[in-house]
């Protein structure tokens, strides 16, 4: 017999068996797989976690343009504000942007009219319901072109500015185009965030609306 009858029959059968050993080595083989499950959960992932930042800040604006609003409405309940008119309201001295030291530029903001004060002055409570403002782009939209409290001439959607009197009942209302910058649609998880976050009518912004009732003290 010779060398080559030998190996012949055993040859396949050898390399059958390395084939299989080198398939189950293979299969055993977790390297590199945390690297394949982290590719295929990071893009939603950061997109959860953005959206996440970006509606706990609106939240917190929300929250801290509550406060300094119910603080400067004060002046007005207490007739310190008869003299104001409302930039002088909005960026005062003690207007509404010396109390808003973080999370946006007050006074940039309302000099761009991403930040708008609406006064309006009632007889009574129950008579007290202004029009709810819209957003149509980048531009704020009060309703008040003949509608509620709105004087002749008042331009169309824009806020106005009274200075009420003694014992009136008083809307004060701050609007906000928040910027939206950390939100994206998720097609592939089925998800779009954004609609959630923006207001409907704006491509870029929500809409923060702060509103306090009060009735004037006898001043």
């Amino acid at each position: 017999m010779t060398i080559r009858e030998g190996l012949g029959p055993a040859l396949p059968r050898r390399l059958a068996g390395a084939a299989w050993d080198a398939a189950a080595r293979l299969r055993r083989d977790r390297g590199g797989s945390a690297a394949v499950e982290f590719g295929l959960v990071v893009i939603p992932f950061i997109a959860l976690l953005f959206a996440i930042l970006q509606t706990a800040l609106v939240i917190f604006t929300g929250q801290v343009l509550d406060t300094a609003l119910q603080d400067t409405a004060r002046l007005i309940m207490t007739g310190q504000a008869k003299t104001m008119d409302a930039a002088t309201f909005a960026t005062g001295a003690n207007g509404l942007c010396s109390r808003i030291t973080a999370l946006f530029n007050c006074t940039a903001a309302y000099n761009s009219g991403a930040l708008q004060i609406d006064v309006l002055a009632s007889t009574d409570f129950p008579s007290a319901v202004p029009p709810i403002p819209t957003v149509s782009g980048d531009a704020i939209s009060w309703g008040t072109a003949a509608g509620w409290g709105a004087p002749s001439g008042h331009a169309s959607g824009k806020p106005l500015y009274s200075n009420p009197g003694t014992n009136q009942v008083v809307i004060v209302r701050a609007a906000y185009l928040e910027p939206i910058y950390m939100s994206f649609p998720v097609k592939f998880m089925g998800t779009n965030m954004d609609p959630g976050l923006k207001t409907s009518g704006s491509s870029t912004s929500r809409l923060i609306l702060s509103t306090v009732a009060f009735r004037n003290e006898p001043f």
